[in-house]
């Protein structure tokens, strides 16, 4: 009796696990729109110069539209308009402390079935760069991390990206973007 107690324990934990993997990573579950989301970052940045006095962007992103359903039948009802955008850090290096979530407006329409590509979207804004963590890795703050002793920062970067279709449904997109930072010469 104990043995089909603990099978039956195994085997719903497996059933759960499964299930909370389907919709884990697919934010499109998460919406109620008739289209889901992607994006495809054709040039990104790897590496931002604390020191370069500009924004950190990714130079051209395109983001497509795509029916939940395949052979769905979508009107313009069904367009999106994506007009917050928040960022948030995370230390991919051992280091702890971030940069802080940054939140932006910006309005980007994408036709349903459809794609708007996106040159020099700002991911960042430039006074971030002269903000904890990141200044330290000014020579004048001793030029390195104190947490990890390196003389450059890495952090992913998840950008989230809400709106809704004309018709009012919710839609999201969230991907994340590993960054480099460190002190140009």
């Amino acid at each position: 009796m104990k043995t089909n107690r603990l099978v039956l324990v195994a085997l719903c934990s497996v059933a759960a696990a499964v299930m909370a993997g389907c919709s884990g990573s697919n934010h499109s579950a998460d919406t109620d729109a008739p289209v889901y989301l992607t994006v495809d970052i054709t040039k990104g940045v790897a590496d931002a110069p604390v020191n370069l006095g500009a924004d950190v962007i990714i130079p051209s992103m395109s983001i497509k539209s795509f029916p939940k359903a395949p052979g769905a039948n979508l009107s313009s009802q069904d367009d999106v308009v994506l007009d917050q955008w928040v960022v948030t850090f995370r230390r991919t290096d051992g280091g702890t402390a971030t940069s802080p979530a940054w939140n932006n407006t910006y309005n980007v329409y994408v036709p349903n079935g459809g794609t708007a590509t996106l040159e020099n979207y700002r991911i960042m804004p430039v006074e971030y760069l002269s903000q904890p963590p990141l200044n330290q890795l000014f020579p004048e703050n001793g030029g390195f991390d104190r947490e990890t002793g390196k003389d450059n920062i890495r952090q992913e970067l998840t950008i989230s990206l809400y709106g809704k279709t004309i018709g009012g449904r919710k839609v999201s997109l969230t991907f994340p973007v590993t960054i480099r930072f460190y002190y140009g010469a």
